[in-house]
């Protein structure tokens, strides 16, 4: 055998293991890279539940004002992603509040990280940006041991009146309190915010250390300061997000102390369904005709219903005398339209009437409220009782007897 040969298939043999060896190192090192890139790179939420799927677990509902409750609830009306989204309702201003709305809040635990990001969408309905009576806002209290500082992006705004009394102005800040108003969001609409929570807060408080901030809450809130209004207003919250690169974390562990933080609402093993409407809330054959307690006609009459005729003591006793009434029946009407789905169109048009009294109605109560809002509220709930009685009593019975009559008299003689 040529050893020149030997020496040649010697020297491409190793070079090919020499290949082999590079190409199984270079495989190893990209592997290696694609496990350990997203551990370093990863996004961590520190929102719980910011979709809302799992209802108000994680939340704290509440209202701005306790005698006209209007608690942020969860709907699947309308959502951004997912099934449902948070819906923070005003109302109408009664006697005794200084405003009307509610939403709801969580206090999130904040760890030794960088680069804060918030984010969320909202969806504006029955108010522009810049109006004379409401403020809708995300609004962020650090807690600091000896202080607490607040940023308040507002989406929608009166600039005339703060959102909370001890609040600057929205178009003005204070020592603790800065208001960040993102124009350019429109009304009924998705819009999409995001901001650098980190950047906003130092550019805020630059000479403060909100690095000893352990906790921050975020509240979502809609609060109307109007007394009488014809529309329904608020918003839609969905996807609250306030993120950080994990990357920005210390390698090692710090140890727990034994620091105690605000409670927290721990998930249930099972996700609750949306909260559904008490029955002082809901208006059942509507709901069912229009098929959402959500429906734009729904939402009127309950507005209506509870925030201009329920807005005082005598009225409120006025509607629950009349909820006694009618909830004692209407279960058996709405079951029936379920049961009959293809007559929905139908007690869709009988529903017009109603929707005009109601309409009616609102009007005599804008009217008659300037001089007394017991004298509007009586007043408002007579005509729309004696009106409704009329369209869907007396008619009916007049018009079924006048036809009784006529086939009496073209009976033959005997």
């Amino acid at each position: 055998m040529d050893p020149d040969v030997n020496q040649e298939e010697f020297i491409q043999g190793s070079s090919r293991s020499s290949m082999r060896r590079l190409s199984c190192l270079l495989l190893l090192l990209i592997s290696i890279s694609y496990l350990t890139v997203p551990s370093v790179c990863e996004t961590v939420d520190l929102v719980q539940n910011g979709g809302f799927e799992d209802g108000l677990n994680w939340w704290m509902s509440f209202s701005y004002c306790i005698q006209l409750p209007r608690d942020g609830v969860t709907t699947p009306y309308r959502s951004h992603s997912g099934r449902c989204s948070l819906l923070t309702e005003c109302g109408t201003g009664g006697e005794h509040c200084f405003g009307v709305g509610g939403g709801a809040s969580q206090n999130v635990h904040l760890s030794k990280t960088s680069n804060l990001k918030l984010s969320f969408w909202v969806y504006l309905y029955g108010i522009p940006q810049i109006n004379s009576w409401t403020d809708i806002a995300l609004i962020a209290d650090f807690w600091m041991p000896q202080a607490r500082r607040t940023l308040v992006y507002y989406v929608a705004w009166a600039e005339n009146i703060p959102i909370y009394t001890d609040f600057p102005l929205p178009t003005m800040a204070s020592e603790n309190v800065t208001n960040l108003l993102l124009h350019g969001l429109q009304c009924d609409k998705w819009n999409y915010v995001e901001r650098n929570f980190e950047e906003d807060r130092n550019k805020a408080w630059p000479n403060s250390n909100l690095d000893t901030a352990q906790n921050v809450t975020i509240t979502l809130i809609a609060v109307t300061f109007q007394r009488l209004s014809l529309t329904s207003k608020g918003a839609f919250w969905d996807d609250v997000s306030l993120t950080y690169d994990k990357a920005s974390e210390p390698t090692t562990t710090p140890a727990p102390t034994p620091t105690e933080t605000p409670p927290q609402t721990p998930p249930s093993t099972t996700p609750p369904a949306p909260p559904s409407p008490t029955p002082t809330q809901r208006c059942v054959i509507a709901t069912t005709v229009y098929g959402s307690t959500m429906a734009n006609e729904v939402v009127y009459m309950r507005h209506v219903r509870d925030d201009m005729i329920g807005s005082n003591e005598v009225g409120r006793l006025l509607v629950d005398e009349w909820n006694i009434f009618y909830y004692a029946w209407s279960p058996s009407v709405a079951q029936f339209i379920v049961t009959y789905d293809f007559l929905r169109p139908i007690f869709q048009v009988l529903l017009l009437p109603l929707l005009g009294i109601v309409c009616l109605t609102a009007y005599v109560y804008v009217l008659a409220a300037p001089l007394n809002v017991i004298f509007a509220s009586v007043i408002a709930s007579l005509l729309a009782a004696i009106l409704s009685t009329t369209v869907y009593v007396v008619m009916p019975l007049v018009l079924i007897r006048t036809i009784h009559r006529k086939r009496l008299n073209l009976a033959p003689e005997a």
